[in-house]
């Protein structure tokens, strides 16, 4: 089992507030690879080195509140298993490495007990463990990483997985700064700004949401250009908020001079990582300028599918 991490492609900070955002399945994966078993459900993760019972849990209980949650959707207690993890996203990044994680161990759980690991059920599951790893989450990084693609994010209302949207000979830059950051530190030096704007501030928010229709539309048209304005535009408003960082800054001005159709930050900002959609034939040269600041560099594909089930 595989499924895909996520990046916010239009939209963070500004959702919390009410407006819409835009995610995007991107090309980094976590993987579940499992096996019957006669007791217990352990889990092994080869990027933590722990190998752990989820019964007597300490480190993974968010998979067990998954295991609970996929047993009881068929009215029987949880089965022995034995479930390998390993997982190309980076954590702490705000690309939803846990929520992937949890999406690949749920389906590949399901199937261990003979059951169809459909999309609700996948989806739901990793949410159970979601509010483990983070109280009261959104739903958004289970949601992306469960049906794939570009989805329409608002908060309280469904999440919407976007049709016959995509673009063509692009790819995706996703640039770690390794600064960390706090989100709640971002979002509550964002949300002061918000409120000491007053009225203003709620005509960005509708601004944000203009911005955020306007890329749908791009992405509808394929039109890289047009998208990449709009990733600048969403990025100077991020900046003036508070939510940037100097790294942040550097790794953008890199890829915009070397040719990218737009970059921003992704996520909560004051560090972690930056995103730059450039065209496929660049993306090496681009990718190597940063990695010479020493920047870590993954080049993605974006808008891929959701949780995939491989022998």
């Amino acid at each position: 089992m595989q499924a895909p991490a996520k990046i916010i492609l239009l939209g963070e900070h500004w959702v919390v507030h009410g407006s819409k955002a835009v995610a995007a399945a991107v090309g980094l994966y976590a993987r579940a690879l499992g096996q019957k078993a006669e007791q217990g459900i352990v889990v092994s993760s080869k990027n933590l080195g722990i190998v752990e019972d989820l019964t007597s849990c300490h480190k993974f209980c968010n998979l067990w509140e998954a295991a609970q949650y996929i047993a009881a959707s068929v009215s029987r207690k949880p089965w022995p298993a034995r479930i390998h993890i390993e997982s190309d996203i980076p954590i702490g990044a705000g690309m939803g490495s846990s929520a992937a994680v949890a999406v690949a161990f749920s389906a590949c759980y399901a199937i261990l007990g003979g059951i169809k690991p459909s999309l609700n059920l996948v989806l739901r599951a990793a949410y159970e463990a979601e509010k483990i790893v983070h109280g009261n989450p959104s739903g958004i990084d289970n949601t992306v990483s469960t049906i794939g693609g570009f989805v329409l994010y608002r908060r309280g209302e469904n999440p919407i997985r976007l049709s016959n949207v995509g673009l063509k000979g692009t790819k995706l830059l996703i640039i770690d700064t390794g600064i960390p950051r706090s989100t709640k530190v971002a979002v509550d030096i964002f949300s002061t700004r918000l409120r000491a704007l007053n009225g203003l501030g709620g005509s960005l928010l509708e601004l944000v949401n203009k911005v955020v229709d306007e890329a749908i539309m791009a992405l509808k048209e394929d039109d890289a250009a047009k998208l990449g304005l709009l990733l600048d535009l969403s990025h100077g408003l991020l900046n003036a908020m508070g939510v940037s960082h100097e790294a942040l800054e550097t790794a953008i001005h890199i890829a915009r001079r070397s040719g990218a159709y737009g970059a921003k930050l992704t996520g909560a900002g004051m560090g972690g990582t930056a995103i730059a959609l450039v065209p496929s034939e660049k993306a090496g040269i681009i990718s190597s300028l940063l990695q010479e600041r020493g920047f870590r560099v993954f080049e993605v594909e974006i808008g891929v599918n959701g949780f995939t089930i491989q022998s």
